[in-house]
């Protein structure tokens, strides 16, 4: 699951006004004398500097990443159910990890601070559900409140699969109608498609086995249910494929993730 330009203001020096009376420095010549030159200053123009505006000013961007670092370590908070909009679900789970035991959270909020860094350098404002990758939490229904009650423009839960081996690549997943996000299913599916465009930039394919041409929908979770801002959920690879593992672990592919993600929110606010 982007925010005109002003123009620099001109400011024309008044010109210096000659004093009255006798002397080169202005006014009549004397009688039998030559008028001096005079030493009025010419007019100077001088301009204002003002900063443009940068193209993600005035906009708020959620970001969701998903999981979190202590997870593990409490358990009985992590499977409390809460509501997700449509039926009962864990607060929140592990997620995945790759073979050699690189976890799920750490990818996704790794993306996540690099997406947030590109996103404030255009300008934008940025909500995130988590500040650090050691939590617990927090419960996937209070993530959809933060970035709801922070009205945000456009929001993006990130993710990365554990999927079967053999199966590569990458998908976006949408909302459905829950009655809570009945106004913004429309534009998070016009959304998805432009992220799915963007993303495959990256050197990750399209999913083989996950959704139909990387699109699929769900109804089962919370962030998607409970949103009211325009929001959708991308799996950034499978894990558990070591082809796409050697992507998903790799810094240069995370920097690529987070600017591919930055390019479909300006498309879809129209600042792209």
């Amino acid at each position: 699951m982007p925010r005109p330009r002003a123009l620099a203001a001109l400011v024309l020096a008044a010109p210096a006004t000659a004093l009255a009376g006798c002397g080169s420095t202005g006014g009549p010549a004397a009688p039998g004398r030559t008028a001096g030159p005079s030493t009025t200053a010419p007019a100077t123009a001088s301009h204002a500097a003002v900063p443009e505006p940068r193209p993600l000013h005035g906009v708020t961007v959620g970001i969701d990443p998903g999981h979190n670092g202590g997870n593990h370590t409490d358990l009985a908070a992590i499977t409390r159910q809460v509501w997700n909009g449509r039926s009962r679900e864990d607060c929140n789970t592990t997620g995945t990890a790759t073979d050699a035991g690189y976890p799920e959270s750490r990818f996704t909020f790794r993306v996540a601070r690099f997406l947030a860094a590109e996103l404030r350098s255009q300008g934008a404002e940025v909500v995130m559900t988590r500040h650090s990758d050691d939590g617990v939490g927090p419960c996937v229904d209070r993530r959809a409140r933060l970035l709801n009650h922070a009205h945000a423009d456009v929001a993006i839960d990130i993710h990365a699969d554990g999927g079967p081996p053999s199966g590569r690549g990458f998908a976006i997943l949408q909302p459905v109608r829950s009655g809570v996000n009945d106004a913004v299913v429309g534009p998070s599916r016009r959304y998805a498609r432009l992220l799915r465009d963007s993303f495959a930039k990256t050197g990750m394919p399209i999913s083989t086995y996950l959704g139909d041409h990387g699109l699929t929908t769900r109804d089962d979770l919370a962030g998607l249910n409970l949103t009211t801002v325009p929001q959708v959920l991308i799996e950034c690879g499978n894990m558990r494929n070591a082809r796409d593992a050697a992507l998903l672990t790799s810094t240069s592919f995370q920097r690529r993730a987070a600017a591919r993600i930055a390019a479909a929110m300006a498309q879809f606010l129209g600042r792209g």
